[in-house]
């Protein structure tokens, strides 16, 4: 599989707000205390978690350091979720879409490119929309083309998951049965199952 451009990404990235943006709409008041598959955060805390990185994508890749952006941390939920996260996913799909490839991003992990910082974004975006599906028994499936250009990126460098990152929990076997996104969650710490 050929590597994918930006112009790709940045409609992937798109599809992967979607995603998102599905489930988060299909919550039940009741929901919001509901355990995730990220064993530390409850829905509302992963649903806040996905708003805050999405408020940081304009001002990262408008060239701002991490250590100089304030308020972007924390519970940022003022008024209906909602209308927050649908204030926050339109200014960060614009700032994503106004990006070049090259554009240097500076994120807590170091130095980056525009292009990269997107991949990662739409990698984070996707697996959370199926964290969402799965704490509220919703759909799990996401879109086939998403599905499978995460897989092209994730599969190649697999091995740099086997311990863990920040972003996720270490690897866990890969089972004979996995379809693609199943190999991809495995790669990235969440059980399929």
């Amino acid at each position: 599989m050929a590597a994918l451009s930006h112009a790709q990404w940045l409609r992937l990235h798109r599809i992967a707000n979607h995603e998102f943006d599905v489930r988060a709409r299909q919550i039940l008041p009741e929901w919001w205390s509901a355990s995730t598959p990220c064993e530390e955060w409850d829905v509302y805390d992963l649903f806040n978690h996905v708003v805050v990185q999405s408020m940081w994508v304009p001002a990262l890749l408008a060239g701002h350091h991490p250590d100089t952006i304030g308020g972007l941390d924390g519970d940022v939920i003022e008024g209906d979720p909602l209308d927050v996260w649908e204030d926050a996913r339109a200014t960060a799909i614009e700032a994503a879409d106004a990006s070049g490839a090259s554009d240097e991003v500076y994120l807590p992990t170091g130095v980056t490119t525009a292009a990269d910082y997107i991949r990662q974004r739409t990698v984070d975006l996707a697996v959370h929309a199926w964290d969402l599906g799965r704490a509220t028994a919703g759909d799990t499936s996401l879109d086939s083309e998403l599905v499978d250009a995460i897989a092209g990126l994730v599969w190649p460098i697999a091995s740099r998951f086997s311990a863990g990152s920040d972003d996720y929990e270490p690897s866990l076997p890969a089972d004979s049965t996995d379809d693609t996104w199943s190999s991809v969650l495995r790669i990235l710490g969440r059980d399929p199952d």
